[in-house]
């Protein structure tokens, strides 16, 4: 969001202010953003926890219907990574180790949740417990504490652990190997085929603001994400960088409800 604002707010030419409102897994920011005027001058900055949250969030206080999507500049796959010095080199090996015993999987967000459940526990048939962690980096930590055995989560959030060399990743969740991970098969190479798990950053607006003013930010977006400078930054933060036409973004937003959705009733986790 704030590189959004910087390089946005130096292309028109004012200053565009990123206001922060954690909690409810990003559901507190969506239902300010879904009942603000529709006039051009208030966005939404968010992952896909919104999508997620259609499904996970039982007393939602706002409606997709009222928001409308802008821009997706940022994929984000999940990574599966272990310990550095973990006998497992690859998911296979994981999965062959874990056969005949529970092991642990660390998890520091919904979305981290919903991937170590459908790999690990439906897709793989171990038993596979997830242990919730705040976020991300408290996940991680009890990762390189060996307090579990495996860690979910995107791979800009263990991006820099896996570049120290205190991790290794042995999957990633994307239809494509990751940018930042080359070297790191995907699912659908480790054994799983058809299995595609993509994240992502999103630029969401009021429903009713006007078409043009969207278009006209989806089009200085793509044209930011294509800029050397700026896509390079997004990649050393392991996202991967997307374009996306303003008249795709419906049909990219619904299917993402619906493909988190069909994996949290596959799952069997309760809204909460």
């Amino acid at each position: 969001a704030r590189m959004l604002a910087q390089e946005l707010g130096g292309q028109f030419g004012y200053q565009i202010v990123v206001e922060n409102r954690p909690g409810s897994a990003s559901n507190i920011a969506a239902q300010i953003v879904a009942t603000s005027p529709p006039d051009g001058y208030t966005f939404l900055v968010t992952g896909n926890s919104i999508a997620i949250n259609q499904t996970m969030s039982k007393d939602l206080t706002y409606s997709m219907d009222q928001l409308r999507p802008v821009a997706f500049p940022a994929r984000d796959s999940h990574a599966l990574a272990v310990n550095a010095d973990s006998k497992a080199h690859s998911l296979a090996d994981f999965i062959a180790l874990a056969k005949d015993k529970p092991v642990s999987a660390a998890v520091g967000g919904s979305s981290s949740h919903i991937v170590a459940d459908y790999v690990l526990k439906v897709k793989a048939k171990l038993q596979a417990a997830a242990v919730p962690f705040q976020s991300g980096q408290p996940a991680m930590n009890a990762l390189l504490g060996h307090q579990v055995d495996i860690l979910a989560g995107p791979v800009s959030e263990v991006f820099a652990q896996l570049k120290a060399g205190r991790v290794r990743a042995l999957a990633v969740s994307g239809p494509q190997r990751a940018l930042a991970l080359p070297d790191v098969p995907t699912l659908t190479q480790s054994g799983f085929p058809g299995l595609e798990i993509s994240g992502w950053i999103g630029l969401l607006a009021p429903a009713k603001t006007p078409t043009d003013v969207c278009a006209k930010l989806n089009s200085a977006t793509n044209m930011l994400v294509d800029k050397p400078g700026f896509n390079a930054r997004l990649r050393n933060l392991g996202y991967e960088p997307a374009t996306m036409t303003l008249k795709d973004t419906d049909a990219f937003l619904a299917n993402s409800i619906a493909t988190w959705r069909r994996m949290i009733v596959a799952t069997g986790l309760a809204p909460q």
